[in-house]
């Protein structure tokens, strides 16, 4: 299963100025399309702290490394430069980037948004890419989002207003680690007949042992509140079928299990 870490940027995420909605967002969607999210790390406006963060997440063994935030125009948007430092790459003007700065700021013009469609430093910022880099079209705001293909990873830029995280993303981001996806994935969530998650947990890790390839989580209640554990289960393989199988096997090996107890 390919492995994704996402690195969320930003001060006022971490002095609690904003609550991060987007490292939950993208984690629900990967885990959609088959992909496994091994680390969620959160940096300040740093570009030390950003290039170790990146750096540390590729040498976990994440194959893909999406960042959220620190694309903007001012002063604190450190996160391409943070990507240059990290892997020794200058910040060069990217024209295919200056482009989409430049056909965002004249359509926010004509709508009255900003007061001039002029390209001003600050917004000629947003089209330094690190060498090699490729532009990523946003469509609802000014930045454009990152790709950068390394020898061993692929690092994805992304701007930290949600909307336009999420337009870039379904628009850009997925078409492009679609073709990273090696199998398929299938999941069921199933009650358990135990109330006792420290009973349940030996029987997991059997069943798991048993059957290659499948994931177990049990998703516990109150006692009060149930009478039975509900599990998540979850498995790959090389086609729909054959991952339908384990799960299904898993489920009936658990029940058959928990009755015993």
């Amino acid at each position: 299963m390919i492995t994704v870490g996402i690195l969320v940027i930003g001060n006022e995420i971490l002095d609690g100025v904003i609550q991060d909605t987007n490292s939950n967002w993208l984690a629900k969607k990967l885990k959609e399309m088959g992909f496994l999210v091994k680390e969620i790390m959160v940096v300040r406006d740093n570009v030390n702290d950003i290039a170790k963060a990146l750096k540390r997440l590729i040498d976990d063994g994440c194959e893909i490394v999406i960042t959220s935030g620190g694309l903007g125009p001012t002063h604190d948007d450190k996160t391409l430069e943070g990507v240059a430092h990290a892997f020794n790459l200058k910040l060069v003007l990217n024209e295919e980037a200056l482009e989409i700065v430049k056909r965002q700021y004249q359509l926010f013009y004509q709508l009255g948004i900003v007061d001039t469609p002029e390209i001003t430093p600050p917004r000629k910022k947003m089209a330094m890419l690190p060498e090699g880099a490729k532009a990523l079209d946003n469509r609802v705001g000014g930045a454009p989002g990152v790709l950068l293909e390394l020898p061993n990873a692929m690092i994805i830029c992304l701007p930290g207003v949600p909307r336009e995280l999420k337009w870039i993303f379904d628009n850009q981001v997925s078409e492009i680690i679609k073709s990273r996806i090696k199998g398929v994935m299938y999941e069921e969530i199933a009650e358990m007949p135990i109330i006792d998650e420290s009973k349940l947990s030996p029987l997991i890790d059997e069943v798991m042992r048993k059957i290659e390839g499948v994931y177990i989580k049990s998703m516990p209640g109150a006692f009060r509140d149930t009478i039975r554990i509900k599990v998540w289960v979850s498995a790959r393989g090389s086609n729909l079928e054959e991952a339908k199988i384990k799960v299904k096997r898993a489920i009936k090996m658990l029940k058959e299990m928990c009755s015993k107890v």
